[in-house]
């Protein structure tokens, strides 16, 4: 069965797309060339209130191409592939500073135009890595522009300012939570969020994405 599966539905590299000639889910370019966030680069303060985040990898190439494809190709497998450079990341800059795991919602409308919710299925995925489940805190009370459309930062910060609420306050109350999104760039959807967890009585917030920022080229 698995034989004739390949034949029909051939194993792509889920950051490229390309075809791949051995097992697996990553190609050989894509695995030597993953733009890893590393050092001081990979963990960041958002937001006014500084919510400590981890970025696992640079949004350049084959990452930009691969969520892309996640979110607007309807390639929903590639979650559990990125899930895992979530996790690494995350474990080892954010262990032991939350104990609950929960993600940034999209908008009802959002989700019905893509037929499912990237970060959730990002969040569930790095959840199950530690044998355990993400669960859904916030609800998204307003459909908002893209981020990605809005180049000045005051503007990002505006467009999703009290976007957030939280589903069930008495669920949230003194829980220490990992939020989790697929891409951070100024960071202002992650803290938008985080803020809405600790408005309604969240102990405490950290954040983690899978992607974010550009290298710097060399002249």
């Amino acid at each position: 069965m698995t034989v004739i599966l390949d034949l029909l539905f051939p194993p792509k590299c889920a950051f490229c797309g390309r075809l791949l000639e051995r097992p697996g889910d990553i190609c050989g370019v894509c695995q030597g060339n993953l733009p890893f966030r590393e050092g001081e680069t990979a963990l960041t303060a958002i937001g006014d209130n500084r919510y400590a985040t981890v970025i696992a990898l640079y949004y350049d190439g084959m990452v930009r191409e691969g969520i892309r494809v996640l979110k607007f190709g309807k390639k929903s497998w590639r979650a559990k592939v990125f899930a895992r450079y979530v996790a690494q990341a995350a474990a080892e800059r954010l262990g032991g500073e939350f104990d609950t795991v929960t993600y940034v919602p999209v908008s009802l409308r959002r989700n019905f135009e893509r037929g499912f919710d990237q970060a959730r299925l990002l969040a569930e995925e790095t959840a199950k890595i530690w044998g355990v489940k993400a669960e859904p805190s916030l609800w998204k009370i307003r459909h908002t522009k893209a981020q990605s459309s809005l180049e000045d930062p005051s503007l990002r910060i505006e467009n999703v300012k009290a976007a957030y609420k939280v589903l069930r306050p008495d669920r949230v109350r003194g829980r220490r939570y990992l939020l989790i999104d697929d891409v951070c760039t100024t960071g202002s959807t992650l803290s938008a969020a985080a803020d809405a967890l600790m408005a309604g009585g969240a102990a405490k917030v950290v954040c983690a994405a899978l992607a974010g920022g550009q290298r710097k080229r060399e002249e």
